[in-house]
């Protein structure tokens, strides 16, 4: 029998997220750049003829009762025309199954550019989405489930004021531009600038009531690639730093005091075959001085194969918590694998290109 004290916190702690839908919607990976699809459509297909493929699993904070996991998959290409295609499929366990939800979408990009000599361009991105989430109130025992001497013997029933399903459409559209910068003719600084908005159509979030939509959110994405002069472990390529930033708004009213923020600020170190980096995030309501904070450590390997058209890498972060819930619980973990495919496949003419 699981502790009814326990499983009574987790419960409200379970429905205070599930209330918090309206704040605190989507998945958040401390691997960003990794998941940066996840993040805005329109970083859909950044290579060219290449076909990149990601999956991710993330385990929050193992000291807290019931299972809090998340597995993100999701394959991009772009081929020599102006267009990328890209799919994502994404599953969530909040409290052991209490709370479970499933997504899956498509994605479309289109290129432009300012001035394509110097590789100055920008791409506009959209996706769609249908999700399916579920709560499951059989997988927990409560206090009011129990005789003093005969045990459980009172069935689980369900809050009037909480629906067991939601399941819904959902959109998302965003902005990018690339900036290369040149010293002395030679190759200085890469710049991924992007901003994208979520669920602007508003879908209905229906677990607390029918009537209440999601809201939309901001999101504001840098990385850069910055190239030293001096080499990499393997000699063969140069080192890089590469420093970025994540800031996300969500709310009924945007960037007002009852809206929800999200940021990530740090930097990557590449030095060919590994990679490693620290960051700083922070969660935080508006409302209130109490928030999420973490210190992420993250280390990598990369791989090439001998022909050059197949590239790995795999990464772990660890969120080390900070403040006042440091001793309460555990750091969360996240690993993800990455592998992509260089494809030759020019095409002279294509009735999509334009």
């Amino acid at each position: 029998m699981k502790s009814p004290v326990k499983n009574r916190i987790l419960f409200y702690f379970l429905i205070f997220m599930a209330h918090q839908t309206a704040m605190a919607q989507d998945y958040t990976f401390s691997q960003f750049w990794e998941n940066r699809t996840h993040y805005n459509p329109s970083f859909t297909g950044l290579g060219e003829g290449e076909l990149n493929t990601l999956l991710t699993y993330q385990k929050l904070w193992p000291k807290f009762p019931g299972n809090f996991s998340t597995l993100f998959f999701s394959a991009d290409l772009k081929t020599y025309n102006n267009y990328g295609f890209g799919l994502f499929v994404i599953s969530g366990d909040e409290g052991g199954g209490f709370i479970k939800s499933t997504g899956a979408g498509l994605s479309y990009s289109w290129r432009g550019y300012f001035n394509k000599e110097k590789g100055i361009y920008f791409q506009l991105g959209i996706r769609g989405s249908y999700q399916d989430k579920r709560l499951d109130f059989n997988q927990y025992i409560y206090s009011g489930n129990l005789h003093e001497i005969y045990g459980n013997i009172f069935p689980v029933t369900r809050p009037m004021e909480v629906n067991e399903k939601q399941n819904y459409w959902d959109f998302s559209t965003g902005f990018m531009v690339h900036l290369p910068w040149e010293r002395h003719y030679r190759e200085f600084m890469h710049n991924y600038i992007g901003f994208s908005i979520h669920h602007f159509t508003r879908p209905k979030n229906n677990f607390m009531e029918i009537k209440q939509k999601i809201p939309m959110k901001l999101s504001l994405q840098w990385a850069g690639f910055i190239r030293t002069s001096l080499y990499s472990l393997d000699k063969k390529s140069n080192l890089y730093v590469c420093p970025g930033l994540l800031f996300e708004n969500q709310g009924n009213k945007l960037m007002s005091a009852s809206s929800f923020n999200n940021f990530i600020i740090g930097s990557d170190l590449y030095t060919d075959p590994v990679f490693g980096g620290v960051w700083y995030s922070s969660q935080l309501l508006n409302s209130s001085s109490e928030n999420y904070k973490a210190i992420i450590f993250k280390i990598g390997l990369k791989f090439t194969s001998a022909n050059k058209k197949l590239t790995y890498r795999l990464a772990y972060s660890y969120d080390m918590s900070l403040g006042n819930l440091a001793n309460s619980m555990e750091g969360s973990h996240e690993i993800s694998l990455n592998i992509i495919y260089k494809f030759n496949a020019k095409y002279k003419y294509n009735i999509f290109s334009f």
